[in-house]
């Protein structure tokens, strides 16, 4: 039976940047913390700002001039294996002015399949993305989010994995105000 992480391990991440308030930066610059990062396509031309303010998890504000294909929040999570749980469910409270859609997919890693006779050859894509069903809608005034990836509704969902992380994707084609108050991560009892 797998170890179910307690939830202050799966979100420490995002404790440790509520921790440092007043934390900023842009596109090119780390989140001060270990598990969590801001991307966006190379092909993109676009400025990105970041801050951690007190009350609020994350704050990140765009403008676009060239629209690239994706511009990600990404959180690694520390969950390799679903054997004994139902799944991973996401909670979060977010604002935005203009209102925008977040698409938040799962993403993991194919484990190599490892032949009789040598070494392990690598899989087609070293991931398998597993999109929620539905986008999370987020407009002027703070609301809660919750979402679940199910292994049994998710079928192509690894129950092992090297690694997984949580990709919330922000619209990559225009101007984004976004205000994260909280984001938390939670396992599903089977």
């Amino acid at each position: 039976m797998s170890r179910r992480p307690a939830p202050d391990l799966l979100n420490a991440p995002l404790t440790a940047l509520t921790a440092l308030t007043g934390a900023r930066g842009g596109l090119g610059d780390a989140l001060p913390v270990t598990g969590l990062r801001l991307m966006a396509d190379p092909a993109a031309v676009m400025t990105l700002h970041w801050s951690s303010p007190t009350g609020r998890l994350l704050e990140i504000a765009t403008t676009v001039t060239t629209p690239g294909g994706w511009c990600a929040l990404r959180l690694t999570v520390d969950l390799p294996d679903l054997a004994g749980i139902a799944g991973l469910g996401l909670w979060l409270r977010a604002s935005a002015d203009p209102a925008l859609t977040l698409q938040a997919v799962l993403r993991s890693a194919h484990p190599a399949p490892r032949p009789t006779d040598g070494p392990a050859v690598p899989a087609p894509t070293d991931h398998v993305d597993t999109p929620l069903a539905h986008r999370i809608l987020c407009h002027a005034a703070p609301s809660d989010h919750t979402a679940l990836w199910l292994a049994d509704r998710h079928p192509d969902l690894p129950r092992r994995a090297p690694w997984r992380e949580v990709l919330l994707f922000l619209p990559p084609h225009r101007p984004v105000t976004l205000s994260l108050h909280t984001l938390r991560l939670f396992t599903v009892p089977a």
